[in-house]
């Protein structure tokens, strides 16, 4: 899978890996957003007392955890990651756990489908589809109108395979 797709995996709880990775047993997670209060702050072992001693200063003393991404090792070290130009463009993305099958291509098709679905509807309705020709702003409904019937086709298939 590409990098996007590992993105929104990651975005919904996933840990994903490359397959060319040297490092067997490497996974990346993005960390749970999380507010660190100060009844918590002074217990913290991953903070020095320095920063422990700047936080607990402030007027409201808090940590607020946002947009981490982290890559732990097989030896459980976990260093915070950010993506290499390889990765970015890497296709050898995959979630832990999941299988590769018929029925999760499937459903990587769908949620592409929708994501660019979504985005042609968002084009459809800004200021800036006044910027096309009258033929482009037609086709352009047809081919959302398309989508949709295709989406809608893809997740019967999906419910269908689901059952069996």
């Amino acid at each position: 899978m590409d990098f996007g797709k590992a993105i929104i995996a990651l975005k919904q709880g996933k840990a994903i890996q490359r397959e060319g990775w040297n490092g067997k047993g490497l996974f990346v997670i993005k960390q749970i957003p999380a507010s660190i209060n100060a009844d918590i702050i002074p217990k913290m072992q991953s903070l020095p007392q320095s920063a422990k001693d700047i936080i607990m200063s402030r007027e409201n003393p808090h940590i607020d955890y946002t947009n981490q991404m982290l890559i732990v090792n097989p030896d459980g070290r976990a260093d915070s990651w950010v993506p290499s130009s390889s990765d970015v463009f890497a296709e050898d993305w995959r979630v832990i756990g999941e299988e590769e099958t018929f029925l999760t291509r499937m459903k990587e098709e769908s949620a592409d489908l929708y994501y660019r679905k979504e985005k042609l509807g968002e084009f459809l309705g800004s200021e800036r589809v006044s910027l096309v020709s009258e033929t482009q702003k037609t086709l352009l409904k047809k081919q959302y109108d398309a989508m949709c019937e295709y989406g809608k086709i893809l997740e019967e298939r999906i419910v269908d395979l689901e059952k069996q």
